[in-house]
């Protein structure tokens, strides 16, 4: 994306959202590295303050534009959260010989440490959710030298930092705000999609502590929002329209699932009744082209109400395999599950049809015409699927029949990740 090109909007209720574009300053004395993430650089008077220095592959890009931007020293280095786009590119800096100020709220620390036990699990998430060729997730890490609970006030020259802790997608992230300037950078609180707070292979996240985040911000009347992905926004009136409505976004969904939940509904119940408010869900920023709002209400029913999805069978279920062929041997046999879900996807009941072939799959395992099935079911579902999620989890069940049959896998999606 050319620099004429900035990555800035003050309407975003009519905005092209957008992730990439060549370095530029965004705002008076602010470096914007758009790259799927955004890592940003604020001149001060003592040095520059590098806000979330991006993902370790592009660690070397971001070097050289903070560099052509600025010859300045980093200051102070801060990790709005530990996610993997976000805390691993500093590395190039440090081994120039810099000694920033590494600032991140205290459970960054934990998260590293997280990662560090479950690195095989996570680069096995990350290369299904992405569609990348072979698992990979970073192992190398460069620890926060200054962490905070709840708050933390710094003064780099006549800049005062206002550090906030908060929980959304993550139990880490923190948002900063520069009265002077009047700015707002705001990590994946705000990333220009609907809020990644239902992600069916990631931990815990949190829908009321994300709203109450966002609509503090909102009463910060900053002039300027700094985004971890997507279009920084100016005016006043603006940044609090994208803060509120992405907080009502999942006020409602929350509200939603609460009242059915008391209601004694069941989660199965739920999961298909609750939707997100119309009007917002067409907001360009509130898009569900990564999450989707059904892993968003399946991830409140776990916060408030465990895993259990409200089926007793479900509850100390038999192994996959068994429950298989005793449903194909009630349907007659591998070849009759096939033939059914041949019929329901041509029915374009992909939903169904997906159900036919794992039962007949899971049955019978090397069934020629089972696993065919499941490769053309799923990638039917992944034609049809606008969440990057969803995508990513049934090109690789596609790609596992592929395998199978002898075939090529589907070429990966090439994405990066939010975490």
């Amino acid at each position: 994306m050319p620099a004429d090109s900035p990555m800035l909007t003050e309407d975003p209720t009519r905005a092209r959202p957008r992730l990439y574009a060549a370095p530029h300053e965004v705002a008076p004395d602010v470096l914007l590295h758009a790259a799927f993430v955004n890592t940003y650089a604020l001149r001060t008077p003592e040095g520059l303050l590098l806000i979330d220095p991006g993902l370790a592959p592009l660690s070397g890009s971001v070097h050289r534009a903070v560099r052509e931007f600025s010859a300045e020293p980093i200051h102070t280095a801060v990790y709005t959260h530990g996610h993997a786009d976000h805390a691993f590119g500093l590395r190039p800096f440090l081994e120039a010989g810099e000694r920033p100020l590494i600032v991140a709220q205290e459970a960054v620390v934990e998260r590293f440490l997280r990662y560090q036990k479950t690195w095989g699990w996570n680069a096995r998430i990350n290369q299904r959710q992405f569609s990348l060729p072979e698992p990979a997730f970073p192992d190398r890490f460069d620890w926060p030298t200054l962490t905070f609970r709840e708050a933390l006030v710094q003064r780099i020259g006549d800049l005062e930092i206002r550090y906030r802790a908060a929980r959304g997608e993550t139990d880490d992230a923190c948002y900063l705000f520069v009265p002077e300037r009047s700015y707002l950078f705001t990590g994946d609180l705000v990333i220009w999609q609907a809020p990644n707070c239902g992600n069916p292979q990631k931990v815990q996240r949190y829908p009321e502590d994300w709203a109450r985040a966002l609509e503090e911000m909102a009463a910060l009347d900053a002039e300027w929002l700094f985004p971890g992905h997507g279009l920084v926004v100016h005016g006043r009136q603006a940044v609090r329209q994208l803060l509120t409505e992405t907080a009502r976004y999942l006020r409602v969904l929350v509200e939603q699932v609460l009242a059915r939940m008391n209601a004694g509904e069941t989660p199965e119940q739920i999961v298909h009744a609750v939707r997100p408010d119309p009007e917002l869900a067409v907001r360009p920023y509130l898009g569900a082209r990564y999450d989707h709002p059904q892993f968003i209400v399946r991830n409140i029913l776990r916060l408030y109400g465990g895993w259990w999805n409200g089926n007793p069978a479900e509850l100390l279920p038999p192994p996959p395999a068994e429950r298989a062929r005793e449903v194909a041997a009630l349907a007659g046999g591998v070849d009759r599950l096939v033939a059914r879900g041949r019929g329901q996807l041509e029915a374009d009941r992909g939903d169904l049809a997906a159900d036919l072939a794992e039962w007949a799959t899971r049955a019978d395992p090397a069934h020629r015409a089972a696993l065919e099935l499941k490769r053309d079911v799923y990638e039917h579902l992944l034609a049809r699927a606008e969440s990057l999620m969803a995508q990513g989890i049934y090109r690789a069940a596609a790609n596992d029949a592929r395998r199978a049959l002898g075939q090529d896998p589907l070429p990966g999606g090439g994405a990066l990740s939010f975490g």
